[in-house]
C-alpha cells in the first residue's frame, strides 16, 4: 500500500478523537513516554520516545497463572481498543519483531492478549532524531496502520493495512499521491557501515566497549526488541499451597542470566555478556530469521550510563 492522502493539520485532534477514546501519545514527564492523551497537543514529537511500548504488550512482570491447592487459575484478559500515536519506524518495527516472537512463532497467549486491538499510527523523521540513530542501516520495512508525514500545515497520510485503509476511507480523505521508497528512510541514519560483522568476534576492541561496561542491563531495558525473561513461582513459607507462577523481564547482561544449578554461569566475564547482546542483535537472530532483531533507534546508546556507542566500536574494527 502506497497511496497517500492529504489531512490538514488543524483537523488532526478530530480525526483520532472520532476512532475512540484511549489515544496513546508520546508524552514529555520525567522522560519521554507514552501515555493516554486527551488532546494531540499533549504530545511530544520533538524526540524519540525515551521508553518503548513494549511493556504495553510484553509486560515488564506479568502473572502467569495462581496456584491454590492443587487448582491452577489462569486470567487472560483481551486489551480494550486503543491506538499508538507517535511511532517512529524502529519502533514499529520492533513490534513488528515481537509479534513474530509472541504471536507468529510461539504463539504467546499473554502477548496477544495485550496486542489485540491495538492499532498502530507512526510518525515519519526526516532526519536522525539524535547522533546515535542508525535505523537507515537495519533494512527497515513498513509495519504501521497509518504512517504520518508531517508537512506542518497538513499530514500525509500512508495507510499501511486493510484496518488503516478502511479509516482514511471513511474520511473521505483526498488522495494526494505516491509514497517512494526513498521518502521513508531519514536522513542522517546510515551510520553502521559494516552491515557484516559475523567474522569480527575476536576483535580486541571488543575489550574496550567491555571495560566501560557497567553490566546494569539499562540497555536491554530500554531496548524495543529485547525479550529476555525470567519465570519465577512465588510462594510463601507460610502456605506452600498457595501463589502464583510470573513473568518477568531479565537481561542477558546480567551475571545471573546464564546461571544454573551448581552455580555455574555460562557467561561469567562481562565482555562475552557484552558480545552476546550485540551478536544476538545483528547475527543470530538475522541468521535464525533472516532479520535483523536491531531496529537502529540507539536508545542502548543514549541512555547508557558510560555511552558505549557500540556503532563507532564496529565501525572501526578490521
Amino acid at each position: 500500500m502506497d497511496a497517500l492522502y492529504r489531512l490538514e493539520a488543524d483537523k488532526l485532534d478530530i480525526f483520532l478523537q472520532s476512532l475512540g477514546p484511549d489515544i496513546y501519545a508520546p508524552v514529555k514527564t520525567d522522560a519521554i513516554r507514552f501515555q493516554k492523551i486527551s488532546s494531540v497537543k499533549e504530545a511530544d514529537l520533538t524526540a524519540l520516545a525515551d521508553v518503548p511500548v513494549k511493556d504495553f504488550f510484553f509486560r515488564q512482570r506479568e502473572q502467569l497463572f495462581k496456584f491454590t491447592k492443587g487448582k491452577i487459575a489462569t486470567e487472560i484478559k483481551d486489551a480494550p481498543f486503543r491506538i499508538f500515536f507517535g511511532l517512529r519506524r524502529c519502533d514499529l518495527n520492533a513490534v513488528k519483531h515481537q509479534d513474530f516472537i509472541f504471536i507468529e512463532k510461539y504463539k504467546d497467549p499473554y502477548y496477544t492478549a495485550q496486542r489485540k486491538n491495538t492499532l498502530l499510527f507512526g510518525y515519519h523523521c526526516d532526519e536522525a532524531l539524535n547522533k546515535y540513530c542508525f535505523c537507515g542501516s537495519m533494512g527497515l520495512e513498513e509495519y504501521h496502520d497509518i504512517m504520518f508525514f508531517d508537512k506542518k500545515k497538513y499530514f500525509l497520510l500512508n495507510p499501511g493495512s486493510k484496518v488503516g485503509q478502511k479509516i482514511v476511507s471513511e474520511a473521505k480523505l483526498k488522495r494526494a499521491g505516491t509514497l517512494k521508497k526513498k521518502d521513508t528512510i531519514p536522513k542522517g541514519t546510515d551510520r553502521l557501515e559494516k552491515k557484516d560483522i559475523s567474522k569480527l568476534f575476536e576483535n580486541s576492541l571488543w575489550e574496550k566497549g567491555a571495560d566501560e561496561c557497567l553490566s546494569c542491563s539499562a540497555c536491554t531495558s530500554l531496548c524495543p526488541t529485547c525479550y529476555c525473561h525470567e519465570v519465577k513461582d512465588d510462594v510463601k513459607l507460610s502456605d506452600l499451597k498457595s501463589g502464583e507462577r510470573t513473568r518477568e523481564w531479565s537481561s542477558c547482561q546480567l551475571k545471573s542470566f546464564t546461571r544454573v544449578a551448581g552455580e555455574h554461569v555460562f557467561r561469567e566475564k562481562r565482555v562475552d555478556r557484552f558480545k552476546h547482546r550485540i551478536y544476538h542483535q545483528l547475527v543470530y537472530f538475522k541468521e535464525r530469521y533472516g532479520v535483523n532483531m536491531c531496529v537502529g533507534c540507539g536508545r542502548c546508546i543514549t541512555h547508557c550510563p558510560t555511552t558505549i556507542d557500540f556503532v563507532s566500536l564496529i565501525n572501526k574494527m578490521k
